[in-house]
């Protein structure tokens, strides 16, 4: 049945295209959305540990059509993340099957250009990295020897469909006129989708956050990214809680999550400092900026209870920042260590969180908030012991304040 969707779908999209509209009534259409997905989920091991979805395009028919098979902990869209997927190249000839990634997250860096390209073929290689050992386990002998690893060539002519090839990470391509059984098919889907199994529960497998961070972390070190704090305003007291909302740096279920925190923390506290230091040498500041001390990287306190020592350009004292990082738009609740909390109690308005969001973008804002233990006292948030969890919503009660 898969086989005769796959050639159905191959041989008839082209003429479905020539109505450049898409058609929710097209059976094109429902093969995409309906008849395909369904046939692969009845295949698909721990099928509920997975999204299927398929694509003819938004409102105009797009040139590579996709279905695609989404692990939950991983992404449910084709933007971001890897996946497996099948892709239909314009040219019609063939049929490829791939575990590819989603490219949109470095358009998001770079613009629809080589340089987003580039980096999702370096992001593709990260992957192929993990998945290239585990092959010999999951993929039998004559599958193996049809997989292509890495870059396929673009799929269509449109920044998009070249994209669909530079991020491939492992593929198999079927031609239309040699189709192999449907039984055939169905197996090698199934393997791919056991390695992607094998890929989502290794520990080695970057996330999704950890492929951009790195990214970001690399590009801006060799200077094709200048990301640099513009948008900075005092701290607005939240209307109310909202636990759904990424909340910087707080730790996640798994150590992959937790590794790309840091790696947001860490770029979080690099655009503070330099922020932190071109404010002063804007302000003619110069020798206090070359005194600003990020503790990260200090021979002496390297843990003190903040991660940056800053001064006043005004009055040149100094002041304590602890920095929280989010990829997110919103911080509405982070976590403090014991030493950070007992720090932010002491020193008052000296000490201060630096709230920064949209850390992996070009223009990330920053948020500041002096005295955080003034306004937990105020109600402005609140404190559980447990967790050390400070969130912020206005009129919070004071809960469990050490």
């Amino acid at each position: 049945m898969l086989r005769d969707q796959l050639l159905q779908l191959a041989t008839g999209f082209e003429a479905y295209r020539r109505q450049v509209r898409v058609d929710k009534h097209h059976a094109i259409h429902r093969l995409l959305q309906k008849d395909i997905p369904e046939a692969l989920k009845a295949i698909t091991p721990n099928a509920d540990a997975f999204k299927l979805d398929g694509s003819d395009g938004l409102a105009n028919v797009t040139a590579v059509p996709w279905v695609a098979t989404f692990h939950r902990e991983v992404t449910v869209s084709a933007t971001a993340g890897y996946y497996v997927v099948w892709l239909l190249p314009e040219d019609r000839r063939s049929i490829i099957l791939a575990l590819g990634l989603g490219a949109t997250q470095f358009a998001e860096l770079y613009g629809e250009n080589r340089k987003a390209l580039d980096a999702a073929g370096r992001a593709g290689i990260k992957v192929l990295s993990v998945a290239k050992p585990l092959l010999p386990e999951v993929f039998p002998p004559e599958l193996l020897a049809r997989t292509v690893e890495g870059e396929l060539p673009p799929l269509g002519k449109s920044y998009e469909h070249k994209a669909y090839g530079k991020a491939a990470v492992l593929s198999v391509r079927y031609l239309i006129d040699d189709l192999p059984s449907s039984s055939q098919i169905e197996a090698d889907y199934v393997a791919f989708i056991n390695l992607y199994q094998r890929l989502v529960s290794s520990a080695l497998t970057p996330s999704t956050d950890e492929l951009v961070v790195d990214e970001v972390v690399a590009a801006t070190h060799a200077g094709t990214l200048t990301p640099s704090i513009q948008d900075v305003r005092d701290f607005t007291p939240r209307l109310r809680p909202n636990r759904h909302t990424n909340s910087g740096t707080r730790s996640g279920p798994t150590k992959r999550y937790s590794k790309a925190s840091k790696k947001i923390g860490d770029l979080g506290e690099t655009l503070v400092l330099e922020f932190l230091r071109n404010e002063l040498r804007r302000l003619g500041k110069s020798e206090l900026a070359d005194r600003v001390v990020w503790h990260q990287e200090s021979e002496i306190e390297r843990t003190p209870g903040w991660d940056i020592t800053a001064y006043d350009p005004a009055t040149e004292e100094s002041f304590f920042v602890e920095v929280k990082a989010s990829q997110g738009t919103t911080i509405n609740e982070i976590v403090l260590t014991t030493k950070e909390w007992d720090a932010a109690r002491r020193h008052g308005q000296r000490y201060r969180l630096y709230l920064v969001t949209d850390v992996l973008q070009t223009s990330p804002k920053l948020e500041v908030l002096k005295d955080p233990a003034q306004l937990v006292e105020q109600g402005g948030a609140s404190i559980t012991v447990e967790s050390w969890a400070l969130n912020f919503s206005k009129g919070a009660p004071v809960e469990n304040v050490p």
